[in-house]
Order: C-alpha cells, then sequence, then structure tokens
C-alpha cells in the first residue's frame, strides 16, 4: 500500500486528535471566559469604587468650600476687629499728642506693672534702661487717658484680645491687661511689635506667631503714632487671643477628624488646634514650620496657593503623617491663608461597605458557574478518553506497516555515518520509502568520489599554507631584526618593528650606513595585502636601498625608484615611502615622503609632536614624479618616529580609529629616549585599543635617539 493511502488511514486518527485538541480548546475558552467575566466585574466594582470615590471627594469639596468660606470669614472679622481697634487707639493717641495741654488733666491713675491684679486693669512701667524725670511723668499722665478708649475695647472684645498696650519712644510701655508682671529689662521700642510698626508707612502690621514675653504664642497687630512731623511718638499694639481663636474657630472642623489652620506670608503656621501642646512638647519653642508639618511641603504649598487664587477645589497632602483632604482660602484683612481639612479615609468609609455587599454577590454568581464548569469539564473528560482510546488503535496498527522499512533504512544510514559506503540498501517497495532507499544508495556512490576530492583538496591546502609559512619567514629575514643594529655608533640608539595583519605583509623598513657618517632610514607601505604586496614589497625595498647605495638626495632616490616601478606595472600597484638620510655627526635628517605619514619628531624635552612636511606623489603612481627634499635637526637626546598608517588607523570594535593624537601620547608617556621603549609603548596602546577586534592592516614602526656626535 502506498505511503499516501496509508496518510489517509493516519489523518482519520489526526482528525481524531483535532478533536481532542478542539475540546482542550474549547475548555481553554470557558477557563479564559471565567476568568474575563471575573476581570470585567472586578473592573466594573474597581470603576463604581471609583465613581462613588470620586463623588464623595466632589460632595466634601463643596463641604470643605463652604466651611472653609465661613471660616475665612469669621476669622477675618475677628481679626479686623483686632485691626480697627489698634487704627482707633492709634488716632486717639495722636489726638493726645496733637493737644496734650486738654487731657493733663486726666481722671485715670494707672498703677505700676509690679502689683498683681487679675481685673482688667491699666497698668505701666518704664522701660529698662529709661531715666525717670518730671517730663516723663507728665507724658505718662498724658498716655493714661488712653484707658478711656482701651477699656471698653477691652471689655466688650475681651474673647479676641489678650490685651491693649502702647509704647513711646520715650520709653513708658502702658497696658489695659491682666497681665501684670513683665520681665526685667523689657525695652518695648527692641519689640517686633515696635519695630515693624516704626517701619512701616501709616498701617497696621501684623506680627506672626511667636513666643511672646509671658511664654505663650502671640500674633500682634501693631501701628505707629507719629507726630505732625511724622516722627514716631509711640506704638499701639494688641495681641490676639489665640486660645480664643484655636478652640472656637480653628478647632470647629468638618466630620470627626476635621481641622482648621491657619498660614502666614512664609506658610508656617500661625494656629492650629494643638499649637500649645505641640509648644509644651517642644520645650517652649514654635513648632510651626510648615516642611515639619507636611511630606511634601513644596506641592503641598503650590496647591495651597492654587485653592486661595481662585477658591474652588480640594487636593490631596500628608499632615503629621496623615493623608488628608484640603482647601484654602486667603484672609482679606492679613493677606494670610485659612486651611480646612479632613482625614481621607473618613471621606472613604461608606465605600467598604459598598464593597463588601458587591463581593458577596459576586461570590454567589462565581459558586454558580464553577458549578456549571465543573460538570462541562466532567463531560468533556470522558468524551476525551473515549476519542483517545480509538486514536491509539488505529494509530498502533498503521506505524508498523510504515515504520518497519524505515528502520531498515536507519540502519544503513548508520552504516554510512560510520564511513561503510559499500552497504547498499535492500529495500525495494515502490512507495517513497522505496524512492528514499534508492536515493541513499546514490548517495553513497557519490560520497565516496566526494571523500577522495577532499583528501586532493585538502593535501593542496597544506602544501600552500607550508609555502606561506616559508614565505612569511622569507619577509622576516629580509628585515633588520637584530638590536642595536650597530653597537660601534654611539651617536644614535634604533629599533623597529612589524606585525602583519596576513602571513605575508606589504609593509616593510630598512635602514643601513651608506658610510661611516651616514644612516639611511627607509619606512613605507604597499598597496593592498598578502602574496602580491610582498612580492611587491620586496622590488621595493632592493630598488630603494641599491638607489640609495648610488649616492643623491632623497628626493633624487625616491624619482629614480618611482620610474622604475612604474615599468611593467600591470596590477597598478603602488608605494608610500618615507627615505631619510641622517647625518650621524651633526644629527641632521635630510628627507623626503611619498605619501606617506607624517613623521613624529621630539627634543630633549621628550615632547613628541608630529612634522607635518610636504608629500609627494606615491611611488609607482605617475611616471616621471617629482619629491622635495626637507631637514628635521635633531638636538642632541631628540628622537624621530615613522610609522605606517595600520597604527593611525587601527580600529576597535566600535569602527573607533586609535589617531595620531592617542600614538603621541603613547609616544610621550616614555620619559627617556629609548627607542625600543616608545615603540613598544604605541604597539602596547594599539593592541588595548583594538582589544579583540580583527587586524585589518599591517602595524610597522621605527624610532631612533641620536645622542650627539660624541654619544
Amino acid at each position: 500500500m502506498k505511503i499516501g493511502k496509508k496518510l489517509v488511514i493516519a489523518m482519520l486518527a489526526l482528525t481524531l486528535g483535532a478533536l481532542l485538541l478542539v475540546e482542550l480548546g474549547l475548555f481553554a475558552v470557558i477557563r479564559e471566559l471565567e476568568k474575563t467575566t471575573e476581570q470585567m466585574y472586578g473592573d466594573m466594582k474597581t470603576n463604581a469604587g471609583q465613581m462613588i470615590e470620586n463623588g464623595l471627594y466632589a460632595m466634601d469639596s463643596d463641604s470643605l468650600g463652604l466651611i472653609a468660606d465661613m471660616q475665612t470669614e469669621v476669622t477675618d472679622s475677628r481679626l479686623r476687629i483686632v485691626k480697627d481697634a489698634v487704627e482707633q487707639s492709634a488716632e486717639f493717641a495722636e489726638r493726645l499728642y496733637a493737644s496734650p495741654a486738654a487731657h493733663m488733666d486726666s481722671p485715670y491713675a494707672p498703677e505700676p506693672l509690679e502689683e498683681a491684679d487679675e481685673d482688667l486693669t491699666a497698668r505701666y512701667m518704664f522701660c529698662a534702661g529709661i531715666v525717670e524725670s518730671d517730663a516723663l511723668y507728665e507724658e505718662l499722665r498724658l498716655i493714661s487717658n488712653m484707658e478711656e478708649i482701651f477699656a471698653p475695647i477691652m471689655r466688650y472684645n475681651s474673647r479676641f484680645f489678650d490685651n491693649l498696650y502702647v509704647g513711646t519712644a520715650s520709653g513708658i510701655f502702658y497696658q489695659y491687661t491682666t497681665n501684670n508682671v513683665y520681665p526685667e529689662n523689657y525695652v518695648a521700642t527692641g519689640r517686633h511689635w515696635y519695630v515693624n510698626a516704626v517701619a512701616s508707612q501709616g498701617e497696621v502690621v501684623w506680627k506672626e506667631t511667636e513666643i511672646d514675653s509671658y511664654g505663650r504664642p502671640c500674633i500682634t497687630a501693631s501701628m505707629a503714632v507719629r507726630g505732625p512731623d511724622g516722627d514716631v511718638l509711640a506704638v499701639v499694639a494688641a495681641d490676639v487671643n489665640l486660645e480664643q481663636m484655636t478652640s472656637n474657630v480653628i478647632g470647629s472642623g468638618l466630620g470627626a477628624t476635621g481641622t482648621t489652620f491657619i498660614l502666614g506670608g512664609t506658610k508656617d503656621l500661625l494656629a492650629y488646634s494643638t499649637f500649645q501642646a505641640d509648644i509644651d512638647a517642644h520645650g517652649g519653642e514654635l513648632y510651626n514650620a510648615f516642611a515639619d508639618h507636611f511630606s511634601d511641603p513644596v506641592s503641598a504649598g503650590r496647591q495651597i496657593d492654587d485653592c486661595a487664587s481662585d477658591k474652588s477645589g480640594a487636593f490631596h497632602a500628608v499632615l503629621d503623617g496623615r493623608e488628608i483632604y484640603m482647601t484654602a482660602r486667603r484672609i482679606p484683612c492679613t493677606g494670610w491663608l485659612l486651611c480646612t481639612a479632613i482625614n481621607a479615609e473618613e471621606i472613604t468609609e461608606p465605600i467598604a461597605h459598598i464593597r463588601e455587599q458587591s463581593d458577596l454577590t459576586f461570590e454567589d454568581a462565581q459558586d454558580k458557574m464553577d458549578g456549571i464548569i465543573r460538570t462541562l469539564i466532567i463531560v468533556t473528560a470522558v468524551f476525551i478518553a473515549l476519542l483517545a482510546l480509538a486514536a491509539a488503535v488505529i494509530v498502533r496498527f498503521l506505524s508498523r506497516s510504515i515504520s518497519k522499512p524505515i528502520i531498515r533504512l536507519t540502519d544503513t544510514v548508520k552504516n554510512i555515518g560510520e564511513g561503510d559506503f559499500d552497504t547498499k540498501s535492500d529495500i525495494d517497495t515502490r512507495d517513497e520509502v522505496g524512492e528514499l532507499a534508492r536515493v541513499f544508495n546514490k548517495m553513497q556512490d557519490d560520497l565516496k568520489l566526494y571523500t577522495e576530492d577532499l583528501k586532493t583538496v585538502t593535501a593542496e591546502k597544506e602544501r600552500i599554507g607550508a609555502e606561506l609559512n616559508v614565505a612569511t619567514q622569507i619577509q622576516a629575514d629580509m628585515l633588520p631584526r637584530i638590536f642595536p643594529p650597530f653597537p660601534q655608533k654611539k651617536e644614535m640608539d634604533l629599533f623597529a618593528s612589524m606585525d602583519p595583519a596576513k602571513e605575508v605583509g606589504g609593509d616593510f623598513y630598512d635602514f643601513f650606513l651608506i658610510d661611516d657618517d651616514h644612516l639611511a632610514l627607509v619606512i613605507a607601505d604597499v598597496s593592498g595585502k598578502g602574496v602580491p604586496a610582498a612580492l611587491f614589497m620586496v622590488i621595493s625595498k632592493t630598488l630603494i636601498k641599491n638607489r640609495v647605495m648610488q649616492g643623491g638626495t632623497p628626493a633624487e632616490i625616491l624619482a629614480d625608484v618611482n620610474n622604475q616601478l612604474c615599468e611593467g606595472n600591470d596590477a597598478d600597484m603602488f608605494v608610500t615611502c618615507w627615505l631619510g638620510i641622517c647625518e650621524l655627526s651633526t644629527g641632521v635628517i635630510t628627507a623626503a615622503s611619498a605619501g606617506h605619514e607624517f613623521p613624529a619628531v621630539c627634543g630633549p624635552d621628550r615632547k613628541f609632536e608630529l612634522f607635518r612636511d610636504k608629500h609627494g606623489f606615491v611611488l609607482a603612481g605617475m611616471e616621471g614624479a617629482r619629491y622635495r627634499d626637507y631637514e628635521i635637526r635633531l638636538a642632541p637626546g631628540g628622537s624621530i618616529f615613522v610609522y605606517t598608517d595600520g597604527v593611525p588607523e587601527a580600529t576597535n570594535a566600535d569602527g573607533g580609529m586609535f589617531g595620531a593624537e592617542r600614538m603621541l601620547e603613547a609616544l610621550n608617556s616614555v620619559s627617556d629616549g629609548n627607542p625600543e621603549a616608545f615603540v613598544h609603548a604605541v604597539g602596547n596602546a594599539v593592541k588595548a585599543f583594538t582589544g579583540d577586534a580583527p587586524q585589518f592592516d599591517d602595524v610597522t614602526m621605527v624610532g631612533m635617539t641620536w645622542h650627539g656626535k660624541n654619544g
């Protein structure tokens, strides 16, 4: 039976398998539907909760706004009473000073402050350092008339004031109060309420919360009393009753956790419900810094200003470790900020009950859904088990008719894999397996032929590799490698190196004595790589050395060599070359360049710099090319470094180039004039820069240091 027919039967079994997969897919869909339903309900519950939460926040925002408006209005009215009292008292004092004769027969006789009295009374004291005089007592008798206005203000508005008082420029301190004892050395003219009022331009000024002379938190309003010529004669002031302010206005918040507090111009807290308790807890010091109470004072301050500017909305913040929901209003009388807040958890408390009820409803629906799914899973499992049993019987029958020929073919393939190309498969069926066996038999014959060819090619490659190794050794032997090369010449030290990119390279260097006083230095780079470049290198090196020994300047030598290399140069190869002839007795190098890299030259200070010579055209590039001689004068201890483009153009794995700047840094890192040291320094720097990146060009370097005529 053909494999095609067998596959038809197999497809019947696969159909059963597909049905199994469908059932599994159906089960997966049911489970996914269950998860989706759960997720949708969860999202609905979350969204509903969020909508309710937003609604509650919106309602509480309105409530907070109404309470803030009311408290701001009440606070403003109370502060205006204080402000009006100070203004009226200051006007009264100005009239006293304007016409003192009309008020000298005052019926008011204040007592000194040393006598304690719990009733509201007028008291006075002379500030520390004041010398008593008749004029001072006459001014006291005049100031005593202030009781005429202080008494009614204090008696009818005592819940707004702690005391009313006036301090004169002459040193009298007069007040209407129940606080009849002041500390020694008290100087009214040095207090903030006095100094601030003197500096103002005829307006009531507010001193934000401070600890007063009695050790209590205090807010003070004061105003200067000026004479006809504008001089300050006295300052009238009133202390706000912060206890009444915090218990009646500030303490009336919203809900169980609501609170209100007042911020000053610098956003420090002026009054809040636990002000006195916090002062006591901090050893009598003010605990009112805005940043001490808010976790993010910058953000909270900005949002407070925004709320106060448009009188709408509320925002979240963290106050004393509690998440709050708050709004703010500006008090018109003083410009201070009144803030109303409530704990966020108090707003969201109803949501917890709603979520609890919705969770119970969802759990009931979920239990019903789980029962349906369990029934469906059981029915599906039984059906799948029956299908799997039928499919197993069919597949077992078909697999035997297909697998036996394949097993025999597998044994044959194993023999081929072990190198036995003579054993052939004996399967002669007329189905696809038989055709496959015939193909394997043909493959055995082809593998035998391929193996023979591979042996021949491998032998040829080994022969070429051996020849390349010989060529590499020959090329290396052509370059001078013994250092120092001229130990008898104390005038100079010389070192060179070449690292080819391939087995054989196109770079070369050379140095040799022309006579006892002249040394030739040559470095060159042949275009291309590999064997062609190496052959052209041999020719170029030989021609240059032979021509140098005939005499002439470097420019003349390069011109002649160029013409010789141009002859028969059908491969269009060329050479960049630098040739220098050093006069050992003077350190003068006469040189010429055929398109080669700039040499690096340094003096005895060991500072290498590029010598930017004028290049001629490359050798073998154009017949009849001309070159120009130039001189490099080395001082004793000076050095010269020549190289091929494989140094500055060495690249790392990121494609970055080594460059001339890094080369100069490496040269200048060597403190002495040892050529071997600075040549190795550059080579090591190149290797460190390129890392694991492959070398694409030959790296060739020559260094020489001239020590002077006598070495």
